[in-house]
């Protein structure tokens, strides 16, 4: 292979439907297009999905508050831990309560946001929550308050979905004006 032969070279993408650019298309070396600029104000916005609320259907004036802005990485370390690898599998109601516990932003009662003696809203974590059910773990506490596992697996579904992991991309044609 010759020096000639190891230089790959990429494309320029050409102006869509227009001739390629000639020399007396070229601006001046210190202006932005108006797009790049539009761009770039855009890619510095930050990005995040809404709350999501979820009834307790065993828990008629419960519901819970949870964050569904989910990381791949947080997704791959709930299921490490919840057993992907080893002999006996995915443990899928562990790995339901550790995405409840991890996007869990507060307990509400009668369409009201639980607090507690400072201020600090209650989550599945909070002392109180696990002194007043009696358990010690996070993950006990889920169990608990939902009552049937069943639903503690509905709920992960419900977060991962608002997280966007159940949604389709769909394709556009850029030719076609809307």
């Amino acid at each position: 292979m010759t020096d000639a032969e190891d230089i790959i070279t990429t494309p320029t993408p050409s102006r869509a439907g227009k001739a390629p650019a000639s020399h007396n298309d070229v601006r001046d070396v210190g202006e932005t297009p108006k797009i790049l600029d539009q761009l770039r104000s855009e890619l510095k916005k930050k990005v995040r999905r809404p709350d999501v609320y979820l009834e307790v259907p065993e828990r008629p004036s419960m519901a819970v508050r949870f964050s569904p802005n989910i990381t791949q990485h947080q997704i791959s370390a709930w299921r490490r831990n919840s057993g992907e690898n080893s002999k006996a599998g995915l443990d899928s109601v562990k790995f339901a309560c550790y995405v409840l516990a991890n996007t869990c932003t507060g307990l509400l009662l009668d369409n009201e946001m639980v607090l507690d003696e400072d201020g600090v809203e209650v989550t599945f974590s909070s002392e109180h929550v696990i002194e007043m059910l009696d358990v010690t773990t996070v993950s006990d506490a889920i169990r608990a308050v939902f009552v049937v596992e069943p639903h503690v697996e509905a709920a992960a579904l419900a977060v991962m979905e608002a997280a966007g992991y159940n949604d389709s991309v769909e394709q556009v044609d850029p030719t076609k004006t809307p």
